[in-house]
């Protein structure tokens, strides 16, 4: 049935209106069917004290719930599903697999990898709900809820979505305290390692869809399960780049003189792309490419997020941005822009993990609930609504991910949970070296600081700035009179009191930040 049919439905069946608003994505004279407001907080919070900030606010509510399922009922009633555990694929998962142009047969075996035991639908109905802490948008997470809600009308998800520390640390540290905070929790990344060692995750590979999923994106030990990954590459601008310029390897960006001189914009976000490289390509290799990329090429060295990057692709500000998304270009794309998405090989992606906690408080409903996420017709919601690319075996060559034809034919290398604990210390401590040497923007000082001995060139407004060369290129340092310490000659001293020609060891974070320390002879 296409869009047209399904309007003409719905309007000979008011009841079901508010299933249509939420699969539409649009109002139906109230605001029931949009998701919770959430008030602004602060300006001058950054984004973790923000998040917190409105926690309370992107908690879903009783009554909220309550609107998606009578939705996800209004659609089983509608399209004659069953009260319970459907028969087949609820309505409004074929109508997603049928506007994404997919074959109805992908849908095929569904049921199959949707059974579990008797027992599990047994324990969920007793429980009835479940708690999620995730990391959709508030918007999107009805629409994506809704075919679960249709085939599971028993349990109801609380969904909430909040800052890393509130998701995925809060609930570790109320386990350590024998308490249960939430069920599942997804993105739990460098935290994997200290849920390990307090024995705290269920053994997901009792789920009959944990197998539908790469090696390279689950646990070996079942801890945790990848729902969806994320390519990272590279966006370029269409009209100032030529197709044959394209690096088919990224060993051929540092060798073609048309990426050097500023042409590639460079985010300060090595953990999205260069981690996969490292473990893909090997230690050495990595360590070699990192100098050479700053050296060779001399990118632009941006502050920006990844939307930001594409957007000033767009502007031609540069001619390519390191790394951008694939989903991220296609909507600038999608509105005219003159921006592409182009993958070297291998092309580097990032995975979103879920996991259960052991003393999860409803333990069957959560565990159908990923088993539902992870199948093919989670999967398909969750891209349908969100665009985030599906993991399952059967969907990777499906084009469920934008710019499908860049990945073709090429090995994909992932950057997993265990990466981020045992190898990103040493990918950071390289990439700093090189970001920080070049004068690269660092965002919070308290975090990487760097320690140069050179000449002061220039002091100005009273010792409140101080110049000096670093690799042939004028670094410019502030001094807080209350936060930058000054020692001269051995002994604390004042701002000043600093002089140009002074022999000076200065520890900063990269050119135009705040000096923690300068000790001058």
């Amino acid at each position: 049935m296409d869009n047209g049919g399904l309007r003409d439905v719905w309007r000979r069946c008011p009841p079901c209106k508010w299933a249509a608003a939420f699969v539409a994505g649009r109002r139906i004279g109230c605001d029931l069917t949009d998701g919770p407001r959430v008030p602004s907080a602060p300006a001058s919070l950054n984004r973790d004290e923000q998040y917190q900030a409105r926690e309370d606010s992107m908690t879903l509510t009783p009554r909220t719930h309550l609107t998606w399922v009578l939705a996800a009922l209004s659609a089983s009633m509608l399209f004659g599903q069953q009260a319970a555990y459907a028969a087949e694929p609820p309505k409004l998962t074929q109508m997603m697999a049928q506007e994404l142009k997919l074959a109805p047969s992908v849908l095929d075996n569904v049921e199959k990898e949707l059974k579990v035991p008797d027992a599990w639908i047994a324990g969920a109905q007793k429980e009835g709900k479940l708690s999620y802490y995730g990391t959709f948008d508030l918007q999107e997470w009805p629409k994506i809820v809704a075919p679960f809600h249709a085939r599971y009308p028993f349990i109801k998800v609380s969904f909430v979505r909040s800052s890393h520390f509130n998701r995925v640390v809060k609930p570790l540290i109320a386990f350590n305290e024998g308490r249960a905070i939430t069920d599942v929790i997804a993105a739990i990344g460098g935290q994997v390692r200290h849920y390990r060692s307090s024995n705290a995750l269920v053994d997901l590979r009792e789920l009959p869809t944990f197998a539908a999923v790469p090696d390279s994106m689950r646990d070996t030990d079942g801890l945790w399960v990848s729902d969806r990954v994320k390519y990272w590459c590279m966006a370029y601008n269409t009209k100032q780049v030529k197709k044959a310029d394209l690096p088919k390897t990224w060993d051929d960006l540092l060798s073609n003189p048309a990426w050097h001189g500023r042409k590639i914009g460079l985010a300060n976000r090595p953990n999205n792309w260069l981690l996969a490289l490292w473990h893909h390509k090997g230690e050495a290799w990595a360590e070699d490419y990192t100098a050479r990329l700053f050296r060779n090429t001399a990118p632009q060295l941006r502050k920006e997020g990844a939307r930001a990057m594409v957007s000033l692709t767009v502007a031609g500000e540069f001619n390519m941005a390191i790394p951008a998304t694939s989903y991220v270009v296609g909507r600038f794309a999608d509105k005219g822009a003159p921006v592409a998405w182009h993958c070297p090989d291998p092309a580097t992606a990032t995975i979103s993990e879920l996991a259960i906690l052991k003393n999860s408080p409803h333990p069957n409903a959560a565990k159908i609930f990923v088993n539902w996420i992870l199948s093919k017709e989670g999967q398909i919601t969750q891209y349908y609504v969100s665009k985030g690319s599906p993991v399952h075996k059967d969907l990777l060559d499906k084009g469920l991910v934008r710019y499908a034809e860049e990945l073709k034919g090429k090995q994909i290398a992932v950057r997993t949970p265990d990466l981020l604990e045992s190898v990103y210390p040493k990918v950071l401590k390289t990439w700093n070296a090189q970001w920080i040497g070049s004068g690269g923007p660092v965002m919070d000082s308290k975090k990487v600081m760097k320690k140069v001995n050179v000449k002061l060139s220039k002091v100005g407004r009273g010792g409140r700035q101080l110049y000096f060369d670093v690799k042939g290129a004028e670094h410019k340092v502030k001094l807080s009179k209350s936060r930058s310490k000054v020692v001269i000659g051995g002994k604390n001293s004042v701002r000043g009191k600093l002089r140009a020609g002074m022999e000076c060891a200065v520890t900063y974070p990269g050119n135009d930040g705040e000096a923690k320390l300068v000790t001058c002879k």
